[in-house]
């Protein structure tokens, strides 16, 4: 009897793993290749304009959904819904030349009608937001649709960085005219359903916890493998790793969705892993220097000599990140500058602080000056797999200096809020990284754009605004550069930020399902065209 109950319970196991292992079929008896990924978050809105803090997540996976006009791959500008383009000799006029073959996933055409809608309807939509997230928008003066095909962008004032912003899923992808309501603004159909160009589409099927994404049948472009793809809510971290290890779930794409130890674990365990040659942006430490202590140069300077950076690299990001010394790697455009730099260096940390008037006098670790610890917070969203680990070095590097810095990590909604009101010592935070870098980063840091950690950070530096504002009109590329390495070197000089390390891109694959991934475009966003299975 045991040896029959061993013996079905055997055939029950290969079964299951035969399972397992197959392909669905569609009404025909083709195969159906599908892949599952995973997020923390739901999606609560599926256009590709979303303001909310919390519904940010969708921007990771626009592009699977929606297209531009033109498109960014790895530093370098390329067609997208227009094939070719002139740029006037002023600046002024951008023509573009679309493809004619595209519609969008409810039937109507895209044109030039439709791009004249779109580009005029964005920025309304915007609205106090219109410049956060690219400065063309800011810009538009008429878009003329010269014939069925070809349209004319026409621009208040020349901008040099123009075409990246044209790029940009969040927010210049091309929506169906039908999204939008008489009055220009989104129609509550973009909350379930997606109308736009790219290759696949979402049309509200979901179960609460699980997104399920299907291939766009009228795609233009070239056919991508997989036909459906799935989009799992789980929460916790260590749950998300628990179900890419016992198949639920199959690719995890991009270092925001597991720490640099999990990678280097799951590599041994035999799964597939990549890491990108190149950096996606740059994670840093602003200092809010509105408030002690940090509004004490000395005290700054000191704290960008406690941290080491190096050890860091390689205890908390297993060796799998670069080090940064400047706010942008130096093979982006106008960054190839030599600002200063804080070694680390516990001794001339202390020396700074004890220079300017803080000791412990009472034996505790904390120093003092006329009554006040040297203390504070530093605030973090607890979103980011890494930052738990990194947090609590962070603030044990700061530690041994005699800085009682707390970690306070909180859900992105309520972090952008902190820094909006200034409630944080130290901030960490990141550049807006890959098309967006360096010039978005660098005109939000304008101090009369907004009020995130390097916005407050950039009041200290001489003229940021009419420096900013400057650069913003200019297409002289000397006058570029000369602005450019100024706002870094005054970063650097005035102890502002502390820039951490440059991210590199990671993914982590079953390779008994998928055979390969691409690293194209935005290196840490998720393009499931991308995905090459067996």
């Amino acid at each position: 009897m045991k040896k029959l109950i061993v013996m079905l319970l055997a055939i029950a196991l290969l079964l299951t793993a035969l399972a397992g292992c197959s392909k669905p079929a569609d009404d025909t008896g083709s195969t159906i290749n599908e892949i599952t990924l995973s997020e923390s978050w739901n999606f609560e809105s599926f256009a590709p304009l979303t303001l909310e803090a919390s519904n940010h997540g969708i921007m990771y996976y626009t592009r699977n959904f929606y297209e531009t006009l033109v498109s960014y791959d790895n530093g370098k500008i390329v067609p997208g819904l227009a094939e070719t383009w002139e740029v006037s000799e002023d600046g002024l006029v951008y023509t573009f030349h679309l493809r004619e073959d595209v519609k969008f996933t409810d039937g109507e055409p895209f044109n030039s009608e439709a791009v004249k809608k779109n580009l005029e309807l964005i920025p309304i939509n915007l609205g106090i937001y219109n410049g956060y997230f690219g400065t063309v928008t800011t810009l538009f003066d008429k878009i003329v649709p010269v014939d069925t095909h070809t349209v004319e962008v026409h621009l208040t004032r020349p901008y040099y960085a123009a075409l990246n912003d044209f790029s940009m899923e969040m927010v210049l992808a091309m929506v169906s005219p039908n999204a939008y309501n008489e009055d220009g603004s989104y129609k509550d159909t973009l909350k379930t359903a997606t109308l736009g160009t790219g290759p696949y589409v979402y049309q509200g099927d979901t179960d609460g916890t699980t997104y399920t994404f299907v291939k766009n049948s009228e795609y233009w472009g070239e056919e991508p493998q997989i036909d459906r793809f799935y989009v799992k809510v789980i929460h916790d971290n260590d749950a998300r790793q628990l179900a890419l290890r016992n198949g639920e779930v199959d690719i995890f794409v991009g270092a925001r969705q597991m720490s640099y130890n999990s990678f280097s674990e799951l590599k041994k365990a035999g799964y597939g892993s990549l890491i990108s040659d190149g950096s996606s942006k740059t994670q840093y430490l602003a200092f809010n220097v509105e408030k002690s202590p940090f509004d004490d140069l000395n005290v700054r300077r000191a704290a960008s000599h406690a941290i080491d950076k190096a050890s860091i690299c390689k205890s908390v990001l297993g060796g799998l990140a670069t080090e940064a010394n400047s706010l942008f790697p130096p093979n982006l455009p106008y960054c190839d500058v030599e600002p200063v730099t804080y070694e680390y260096n516990r001794k001339k940390a202390i020396k700074l602080l004890e220079d300017a008037g803080w000791f412990d006098t009472d034996g505790d670790g904390i120093r003092e000056k006329d009554g006040i610890q040297l203390k504070g917070e530093l605030v973090y969203e607890t979103d980011d797999t890494v930052m738990e680990d990194l947090a609590l070095v962070l603030c044990a590097q700061l530690k041994e200096v005699g800085m009682d810095i707390k970690p306070n990590g909180m859900e992105v909604a309520a972090c952008f809020n902190e820094y909006e009101k200034g409630n944080y010592s130290i901030g960490r935070t990141f550049t807006y990284g890959g098309v967006w870098d360096p010039h978005t980063t660098i005109t939000n840091a304008n101090p009369g754009q907004g009020n995130d950690v390097l916005n407050r950070a950039s009041t200290l530096i001489d003229n940021a605004g009419e420096l900013i504002e400057a650069l913003n009109v200019t297409v002289d590329k000397e006058k570029i550069k000369e602005t450019y390495e100024f706002i870094l070197c005054e970063i650097s000089d005035k102890a502002l930020l502390v820039p951490l390390y440059y991210t590199n891109e990671l993914v982590v694959y079953n390779k008994d399902k998928i055979q390969d991934y691409s690293f194209e475009g935005e290196l840490g966003y998720i393009y499931v065209p991308l995905i090459k299975v067996k």
